[in-house]
């Protein structure tokens, strides 16, 4: 039986032995000398050979295996904090839980509260109409009693005056 890794390293050998009978049959053109490359397009050839040449230089399956070690390694550091965030996120969640039912409880009892101060404002208010009823008959009977008395000295005072003036 033939391993997942050696399956691997002969696929991407097989690949890219064939990538390179390709290039190569694609670069049958004659090159033309260094003197007549200038500015961007002699940099970019310059760059590829240089890349295509490092390449050649180190075994291709080594860099595979350096490569999908790395990545395992990235992937596995980014799975290690996608759960510390979801443990966050739990904890969040369950805080906002506990404050949900906090403020239903404290709701509950600012309801109680201004069920009880509507009561009390109810009462006083039916007292105070009382107490202004009260007031109320009070003083228009003063006022009565104010004119009374008012007619009643104008009438001495016109008497009075009329037993002194000879009448």
């Amino acid at each position: 039986m033939i391993s997942t890794k050696a399956c691997r390293r002969q696929a991407v050998s097989d690949w890219y032995s064939m990538s390179e009978n390709k290039n190569k049959q694609n670069l049958m053109v004659p090159q033309k000398g260094p003197e007549d490359r200038t500015g961007i397009v002699r940099k970019s050839m310059d760059l590829l050979g240089n890349a295509v040449t490092s390449l050649k230089g180190q075994d291709l399956n080594e860099l595979v295996d350096r490569y999908t070690s790395e990545v395992t390694l990235v992937l596995e550091g980014m799975s290690g904090d996608l759960t510390v965030l979801q443990q966050m996120a739990d904890d969040i969640s369950a805080r906002l839980t506990i404050l949900e039912e906090n403020e239903k409880g404290n709701q509950k009892e600012w309801n109680s509260a201004l069920d009880s101060l509507r009561k009390q404002v109810e009462v006083l208010s039916k007292k105070a109409a009382t107490e202004q009823k009260r007031k109320g008959t009070l003083l228009a009977a003063l006022k009565q009693g104010t004119w009374i008395a008012a007619i009643l000295a104008s009438a001495w005072v016109i008497t009075a005056l009329l037993k002194f003036f000879g009448g």
